[in-house]
């Protein structure tokens, strides 16, 4: 297998080209050179092209695939592989699997079926919330005629093409399936009978995991070069075996589809990539060029938007990948292209400076998924911990029971986290050798009543849920934060913990008067806090670790609440240090520093979402950074600026950033190692 699976094509656009199959005029401005040509035009190196769509139709003439009913014999398949290589772009397979409607309809056996017996069907529409015709029926890929009929798809496609890869979509499986007699075979082989959460997760992830196996040993058997990759959900849990992690060795790379506008938001993105850029797998972000999601024809996100996007992808590593959709009679959108052309020759300009770069991240945050859990809770616990370092200009990365943890100073496990005893163990040995942790709730408490890996040497010990909430800090003499002069409220409801001897109460917990019901009340909201101090802590420190006894990561996503972060940020300063590249730059600024050699690379974007429609957030503008001080620790001689090789003028504490050019900086630092 290549070490590169985009053989130095980093520059993708996902071609999706679904067709009803009434539409009648398919391909009727079809010119594949014409295509190219403009893709060459963009600054893009490799096309996804389509032999199958998501409604099971064929655009090559198959004999085990059905065509489009309108496709009159022409192979769209070949002609644009074909022309692009003419051009010098490479030109990955796609193909589907879980979705195909007209087998849905005709082959009705190879359906999933869920738990009672119906057949398993998509239960809303594209933004996540609400149902609307076309939603699609799900295929049982386990079910052994049809993993024949895609062994003889696939064998076609590799005999009839010259196969750079394939991007084989939809391996997933719904929430309440696979129950058909074949699936209850499997079920039954590897003993996963059970209806539980965790076993469905078991279930789903030695699913993927085998049908992946199988079918990249037949394409490595006849295409040995070409790049693999199954495309499902990312999930990703504390648990390394369970989840997307279990199908790496299958794979030549791995995607990230995250279209910020269309369901996934401008928080879903950084948290995958902080957990699988450190799989050992080249990877490639996917957003798309439109205003929302999938198939939003005649919809363009602005340019912004998506410099933002595939800039912050570069920064952390990645290759990109945009979608777009090509029309029925096969033509693009103008402004589709001149968009990706725009942004992608930004892209293509800073190739040279991330050469040979890998990241660099200083904590360590502890995937808190666990299939038994609220996965809504667990997802805003992740964001909330991402957010906290990124506003601080903390590089992390999220990870799990298999990660190395030596190269990192901190490892924060946020609120709820159900160690397993490996993930016990190695942080256990991490904290022995002079490593620094934080802790939240009830994340490897002692004392739970719950099984799991618990952190022996964490200051307290659980002695059961607040009595009252919401409730307030005080801070103690010895301990002060930029927004704790006052008792300050935090809402969600925490745990009481008991301090063992060495722990140092840093934060009270302050009760107050009385649990808001229909009978005790007062005021609009919660009720005040009492005048004296609960006798329960709310921030306990030990030997280089600190625990809070209320969820903070998740009441930084629903509450945004000041106290936390300023507390949270001088428990992290006091731990590790400030954050050693980037240090009191705007909380805006996102910083991502890399390794090239013994040179360090810092990428400073300024891009701001605006929420200006209901669940909609858009960036329109760039921002500046003029005015403000870069910050880097040790002993630094110069900052340059790429390209060009200018030197950052020296400031007291820093280095001043130009105001121009807005919305990224490409900085290197040389010898810095």
């Amino acid at each position: 297998m290549s070490s590169d699976p985009f053989r130095g094509c980093h520059r993708q656009v996902h071609l999706d080209f679904h067709n009803s199959p009434f539409i009648g005029d398919l391909l009727a401005d079809f010119d594949a050179a014409a295509l190219a040509r403009q893709f060459k035009e963009a600054h893009v190196n490799s096309v996804i092209v389509f032999a199958k769509c998501v409604h099971g139709l064929g655009y090559y003439p198959s004999k085990t695939v059905s065509p489009h009913p309108a496709l009159a014999g022409r192979d769209f398949t070949g002609e644009m592989i074909e022309a692009l290589h003419r051009e010098g772009i490479r030109a990955p397979i796609y193909t589907i699997i879980g979705w195909e409607e007209n087998l849905a309809q005709t082959r009705p056996e190879w359906m999933q079926l869920t738990l009672d017996g119906t057949f398993a069907q998509l239960a809303t529409a594209s933004d996540g919330k609400s149902n609307e015709p076309g939603r699609y029926r799900f295929l049982n890929w386990l079910h052994p005629d049809y993993q024949d009929y895609f062994h003889a798809h696939l064998d076609e496609l590799l005999e009839r093409y010259p196969c750079d890869g394939f991007f084989i979509d939809m391996l997933v499986v719904h929430p309440r399936a696979c129950w058909s007699e074949e699936s209850i075979a499997f079920r039954e082989k590897h003993r996963l009978m059970g209806e539980d959460a965790l076993t469905q997760v078991r279930f789903e992830t030695l699913a993927q995991q085998t049908f992946a196996e199988r079918f990249s040993r037949q394409i490595r058997g006849k295409a040995p070069g070409a790049a693999i990759f199954y495309n499902s959900e990312n999930r990703l849990f504390t648990d390394g075996s369970l989840g997307v992690r279990a199908r790496v060795g299958a794979q030549s790379h791995l995607e990230i589809e995250s279209l910020p506008t269309g369901m996934w938001g401008y928080r879903h993105f950084p948290r995958v990539a902080r957990a699988l850029r450190h799989e050992g797998l080249p990877w490639l972000g996917m957003t798309g060029r439109f205003q929302k999601a999938w198939g939003d024809f005649g919809g363009v996100k602005p340019v912004p938007a998506l410099e933002f996007e595939c800039f912050r992808t570069q920064a952390m590593g990645g290759a990109n990948s945009v979608g777009d959709q090509l029309h029925p009679r096969s033509t693009l959108d103008r402004g589709g292209m001149k968009l990706i052309r725009e942004v992608f020759a930004q892209c293509a300009a800073a190739e040279p400076f991330y050469q040979s770069a890998r990241p660099i991240p200083q904590v360590a945050v502890v995937s808190p998924h666990h299939p038994l859990l609220d996965e809504a809770a667990t997802v805003e616990s992740e964001e909330g911990a991402l957010l906290l370092c990124q506003e601080a200009h903390y590089d992390c990365a999220i990870v799990c029971d298999l990660s190395d943890l030596s190269q990192y100073d901190l490892v924060i496990l946020p609120d709820e986290v159900r160690l397993t005893p490996e993930l016990a163990q190695k942080i256990t040995e991490f904290h022995a050798a002079g490593g620094c942790v934080l802790s939240s709730f009830r994340a490897g408490l002692p004392g739970l009543p719950e099984p799991g890996g618990v952190l022996d040497f964490l200051p307290v010990e659980w002695a059961g849920r607040a009595a009252r909430f919401p409730n307030y800090w005080r801070p103690r003499d010895r301990f002060s934060y930029a927004s704790g002069d006052d008792d300050r409220v935090v809402y969600l409801r925490g745990a009481d913990v008991r301090v063992k001897p060495g722990g140092e109460v840093w934060l009270d917990r302050v009760l107050p008067y009385f649990q808001r019901t229909d009978l005790t009340f007062s005021s609009h909201f919660q009720a005040p806090p009492e005048h004296g101090v609960s006798g329960k802590p709310a921030l306990v420190a030990g030997e280089r670790c600190a625990y809070f006894a209320d969820p903070i990561f998740r009441e930084t996503r629903r509450s945004a609440s000041l106290a936390v972060r300023d507390a949270w940020r001088e428990v992290v300063r006091r731990l590790i240090g400030p954050a050693p590249f980037g240090d009191g730059l705007k909380s805006t600024v996102r910083i991502y520093p890399m390794r090239r050699g013994t040179d360090l690379l810092l990428t400073p974007l300024h891009y701001i979402p605006k929420q200006k429609a209901p669940g909609l957030d858009v960036i329109d503008e760039r921002m500046g950074f003029g005015g403000q001080v870069l910050r880097v620790a040790g002993n630094v001689r110069e900052v340059r600026q790429f390209p060009g090789g200018g030197s950052l003028p020296k400031r007291e504490g820093g280095w001043e950033l130009p105001p121009l050019p807005e919305g990224r900086l490409l900085l290197e630092v040389p010898a810095y190692f």
